[in-house]
């Protein structure tokens, strides 16, 4: 989790609260304004792609709870998917992180295996030619 909310991320978990209680016909809590705040601050923590998937109403808490989830309920639902989502972010920096430098390339090196491939491969070329033709093809 993020360590403190900007702002806008406040005024945006206000309103993602507001829409999961909205999806439920009363608010149960004993005091509604105090589970409304845990609900703010809770979703003021998570990135906002996953205050979107708890309060979608096909594949977020409304689907999952018939009545107003707790605050435990709605951590219960967020954090593996956060977990999930730094796991992710944590894979791609180290798929994007510099490997390891390739060796410096010596032109010397180089020039000396040019020559040695070359002069390998005059060899076999004379040798190849010199050679009788061996099996059914001979014939």
């Amino acid at each position: 989790m993020s360590s403190q909310p900007s702002e806008a991320h406040i005024q945006t978990a206000k309103a993602a609260a507001g829409r999961l209680i909205a999806f439920y016909p009363s608010i149960q809590a004993s005091d509604p304004q105090t589970y409304a705040a845990g609900l703010v601050q809770m979703f003021a923590y998570y990135p906002e792609f996953l205050i979107a998937e708890a309060i979608d109403p096909v594949h977020g808490l409304p689907s999952e709870c018939e009545f107003l989830p707790t605050l435990a309920k709605v951590k219960a639902f967020l954090e593996p998917r956060y977990r999930r989502h730094v796991h992710m972010v944590e894979m791609k920096e180290r798929f994007d992180r510099a490997r390891i430098e390739a060796p410096k390339r010596n032109p010397e090196a180089d020039a000396r295996m040019v020559q040695r491939l070359k002069s390998l491969s005059a060899s076999l070329g004379s040798s190849l030619t010199d050679a009788k033709p061996k099996g059914p093809e001979a014939a």
